[in-house]
């Protein structure tokens, strides 16, 4: 095969901090290359500068056989490299043709029928079932993902980097884009896939190169490696396995949802959570899951129903309303709506404590009261005053995190705590979460990782098609029984347990 890529020796720093370091890559033709390590371990800016988003300090860098410097994007699609990132890059007011074509019309100046046509077949290789006239913004996050996909096909790129390309899409889409790859690699595209997933990783990738700290540990071919030794390869130790919650003795009912409903998203949700107990509403996309959350939040308004807080009714909850009563939000889309990307890390961490009221604090005690928790939570770096967007996102995940617990919340409500998050920071955030249900804090929370959710749940009440279809203990509960309750694909599904 021939060699479509290979960066030789590739250093970068930002700021006098050294973020790669002799690092090495390349890319075969027809070839899926994995790229694996811990967030913060330097993936992203790699993948950045083979895109030409950054420019390396020193290394070298061929494209086809030839040495090459890029210095934009721009330069990078020229030369057949496409990128479809973790980070939705779509314009949300354009429709999802002019998304798919846009920066690639060509010179001739087509009309909006033209356009169409000439992005339908995209559309239908990545199984978007939609209207390529249709706004960006009316679409869901997995087909906004499936959008970016498809823009990289419009682009005929023979180099394609895949930055978490699945971290949104069902099982079903998942399948699709595995039919998609399969497609490329077999005309000859050659795929650059970051996955924290090894399922994924196995399914399709045919070496797998792992980063630490930013530097580069090794290469593999996939199927000689286990996942332990890439775990290890990642982490440099051996992550302690947790297949369960720890036991816990849940106290009085702190949060108590009855027949809530919101037209078009949900109705008739009933369900109660404990102070002290973890309860995850699982289902597939679209199925109301994180409706339900931010209704009880207050973010959106429910139509239908009661919201109980401590045994009194909150009548009709705003996001201040519930704050005052004790209780966090931690949304799905964290870089939008979880922090302030371009405040330091103390403020982030300090945002909800001046919320109820704390505030004149000096920056030194600030500083002081926040490296201790940085330190105890593992992040990463332990810099109070670096911008929190610098941060990877299991380490922004942590201070949002530690947000809610310097606040001394009661109930927290979590929507999707892992989503695009490496498996030592998941580790540790499973932990962060143990503690919190220890300390006695209700927790509701959202997941689409199976995995995830017998790890942490008490209890699981799978959502279909915005109803509860079930309640199941942590007993009984099953990746096979939340899926049959949560597609209606058996009996079990229309027998459910309830707890």
């Amino acid at each position: 095969m021939a060699e479509l890529l290979n960066a030789q020796h590739i250093n970068k720093s930002f700021s006098g901090v050294q973020v790669l370091r002799d690092v090495d890559f390349s890319l075969q033709e027809g070839e899926v290359h994995a790229l694996l390590g811990e967030n913060g371990a330097g993936k992203s800016t790699l993948l950045k500068t083979l895109f030409g988003m950054h420019q390396p300090d020193s290394g070298t860098l061929t494209v086809s056989g030839e040495s090459v410097i890029l210095h934009s994007p721009r330069d990078a699609q020229n030369r057949g490299i496409a990128m479809i990132h973790q980070e939705l890059a779509l314009i949300p007011e354009l429709t999802v043709a002019q998304n798919v074509l846009l920066g690639n019309e060509g010179r001739e100046r087509l009309n909006y029928p033209q356009m169409n046509a000439r992005v339908q077949p995209y559309l239908d290789r990545v199984g978007l079932k939609v209207a390529p006239g249709t706004p960006v913004k009316r679409l869901t996050i997995a087909q906004q993902q499936m959008v970016e996909i498809a823009r990289a096909l419009a682009r005929q790129a023979r180099i394609i980097i895949m930055d978490e390309p699945t971290s949104s899409l069902t099982t079903q889409e998942i399948e699709q884009l595995y039919t998609v790859v399969r497609e490329l690699t077999a005309s000859g595209v050659g795929i650059i896939y970051v996955s924290h997933h090894f399922d994924e990783i196995e399914e399709l990738a045919d070496r797998v190169t792992v980063l630490r700290d930013g530097q580069y540990v090794g290469t593999v071919e996939q199927r000689s490696v286990t996942r332990e030794q890439l775990v290890t390869m990642m982490v440099g130790r051996e992550l302690a396995a947790q297949h369960a919650p720890p036991e816990r003795a849940p106290g009085a009912v702190r949060l108590k949802v009855t027949q809530l409903g919101r037209a078009g998203a949900f109705e008739d949700v009933s369900f109660s959570v404990r102070s002290g107990e973890v309860v995850t509403l699982a289902g597939l996309i679209g199925s109301g899951r994180t409706e339900v959350l931010r209704a009880v939040y207050g973010a959106d308004a429910a139509n239908a129903g009661q919201v109980e807080f401590d045994g009194e009714p909150v009548g009709h909850p705003t996001p201040a309303s519930m704050m005052r009563r004790g209780t966090g939000f931690i949304p799905e889309d964290r870089r939008q709506q979880g922090i302030v990307p371009d405040a330091k890390v103390s403020v982030n961490m300090m945002l909800t404590s001046w919320a109820k009221g704390r505030v004149g604090v000096k920056q030194g005690e600030m500083r002081r009261e926040v490296e201790p928790q940085m330190a105890q939570l593992g992040i990463r770096p332990n810099n109070p005053q670096q911008v929190i967007r610098r941060l990877s996102g299991g380490n922004q995940q942590k201070v949002i995190l530690a947000r809610w617990l310097a606040a001394g919340c009661g109930l927290l409500l979590i929507d999707e705590p892992t989503r695009g998050i490496d498996v030592a920071s998941k580790a540790d955030i499973y932990t962060l979460i143990d503690d919190l249900a220890a300390r006695g804090v209700a927790i509701l929370m959202v997941s689409s990782e199976l995995p995830e959710v017998l790890r942490l749940s008490d209890r699981v009440l799978v959502m279909r098609e915005g109803r509860v279809a079930g309640e199941l203990s942590r007993q009984d509960a099953s990746e096979e029984r939340i899926l049959a309750l949560a597609t209606g694909a058996n009996a079990y599904a229309e027998n459910p347990v309830h707890a």
